[in-house]
């Protein structure tokens, strides 16, 4: 049998993927729930689009385990990778519930509720995370555990675990980072303004030290894509598959057009996909952005990832923001797809952008006001740059137009992706998962106050004004 499971693992790394699909069926016959053929398995059906089946299968997994608390939290890191996260959250409940306890455990659950919008569930995971000793340096518990409520009082006990872990000069940079963002937010709900601009400025210089921006790569990477060709004639169009592309700055109010949209039954919210970032960079190491056929597997590889294995639907969100990079291998790839650029006042985006704590080192410009405007003007004129060359529709979305007339908005956006007329909800529920910076802020009600809120921080934060 373990000559069987090595033989199905070199297959998958030679991207053998059916006879090692094949192989681990047949393993599993004999051996249901083997512990390792299981999870190779699960990774074969994510890497295939399958990723209810892939989730599942973890599940039983994790479920035949004994819900043993460090195998949930990896089935349920995997499930929550896959976007399932109702099922993920459900396992973690169910291994808590049978006592199998622990700290990481508590926070995985408290994210995966947090993502669902249940704020007071993923409190209450935080808080036992804490009360069991949880590593802050490895957590960073305390900075989600601020995007849980909006506070109202600087008494409230909360304020005292930020200061302390943001003050300690033994925990690291990151940590101290993030703590230091979520203590700001708790600031600005307070309406303490000078406090939330003074830690933003502390935090911002740790998470620059931690993880640092080169304004001069990004420059060079800017000029190679404003030189790229692609393909001059478009692929063939899908009438039966159109991917919907929310792109913008960071903070722009991306998400915001995205849940608003997702209300209705003929579309699926993908989230952030990282399947284009992925696809452009191989195409383009392998000088193949004019190779129609490379240009057909790529457009496959994406619509497999967008469509996934739930009910087929004709519109897919993908909201990833740094898809604007890519807007000609959109227009290349899928001639059928809409593209929605949202815009925001750059003084409102830049302190969104520099009030937030981002993981991924593409956000590396955020935690520095002069590379944040280096970035906008960059994102600007890239998006000028496709906009004179492709030939794809791009509807532009300014966020205080979502603000002042959320309902004739949403109309205007309905009508030019081609949705039909429906009678769903346009406000994002706890059953759909959002795991992007905006957490948060998309679950609150639409208010005028996100709309020239840079003025509060202007005599504390005087560079906003140039922006």
């Amino acid at each position: 049998m373990a000559e069987r499971f090595r033989s199905a693992q070199t297959l998958w790394q030679q991207g053998q993927v059916e006879p090692a699909r094949a192989l681990l069926d047949d393993i599993l016959a004999v051996h249901p729930m083997h512990p390792e053929a299981v999870p190779l398995l699960a990774r074969l059906l994510q890497s295939q689009g399958e990723l209810n089946a892939a989730s599942q299968l973890m599940a039983e997994l994790c479920r035949h385990s004994g819900l043993e608390a460090a195998i949930t939290v990896d089935c349920a890191r995997f499930i929550q990778q896959c976007q399932r996260q109702r099922l993920a959250a459900t396992v973690c409940e169910e291994a808590l519930a049978s006592g199998k306890v622990s700290a990481e455990l508590h926070v995985l659950a408290g994210n995966l509720a947090r993502e669902l919008g249940e704020f007071d569930r993923a409190r209450a995971h935080y808080i036992a995370a804490l009360e069991a000793g949880v590593d802050l340096d490895a957590s960073f518990v305390l900075g989600a555990l601020a995007a849980t409520r909006r506070y109202t009082d600087r008494a409230d006990p909360d304020f005292a675990r930020f200061i302390a872990q943001f003050e300690n000069p033994a925990a690291s940079l990151h940590a101290r980072a993030v703590t230091g963002f979520g203590l700001a937010k708790a600031y600005d709900d307070i309406g303490d303004h000078a406090h939330a601009a003074q830690t933003l400025r502390t935090a911002n210089r740790l998470s620059k030290q931690a993880q640092p921006w080169s304004r001069e790569a990004w420059a060079h990477w800017l000029e190679a894509r404003l030189r790229a060709r692609t393909l001059e004639t478009p692929l063939p169009p899908a009438p039966d598959f159109v991917p919907i592309f929310i792109v913008g700055l960071p903070r722009s109010g991306t998400t915001l057009a995205a849940t608003r949209l997702a209300g209705h039954p003929d579309l699926r919210d993908r989230g952030e996909l990282p399947m284009l970032d992925f696809i452009a960079e191989r195409l383009q190491s392998a000088n193949l952005l004019r190779d129609a056929g490379a240009l057909r597997q790529a457009a496959e590889l994406y619509r497999v990832h967008a469509v996934q294995d739930d009910p087929r639907v004709r519109w897919y969100i993908d909201k990833n923001p740094n898809n604007f990079r890519y807007l000609d291998l959109i227009a290349a790839l899928f001639p059928q797809a809409r593209i929605i650029h949202c815009r925001r006042d750059p003084r409102d985006t830049a302190l969104s952008i520099w009030s937030q704590s981002f993981a991924h080192p593409q956000y590396g410009f955020a935690s520095d006001l002069d590379d944040i405007a280096d970035f906008i003007r960059s994102h600007d004129r890239l998006m000028q740059h496709w906009q004179q060359r492709l030939r794809v529709p791009v509807h532009s979305l300014d966020y205080e137009a979502m603000v002042a007339d959320p309902e004739s908005t949403l109309g205007t956006l309905r009508d030019f992706v081609g949705l039909p007329a429906s009678a769903a909800k346009a406000t994002p529920s706890a059953t759909t998962a959002i795991s992007s910076a905006s957490v948060w802020q998309a679950r609150q009600p639409i208010y005028a106050t996100s709309v020239g809120r840079w003025k509060n921080y202007l005599p504390y934060v005087p560079e906003l004004e140039r922006f």
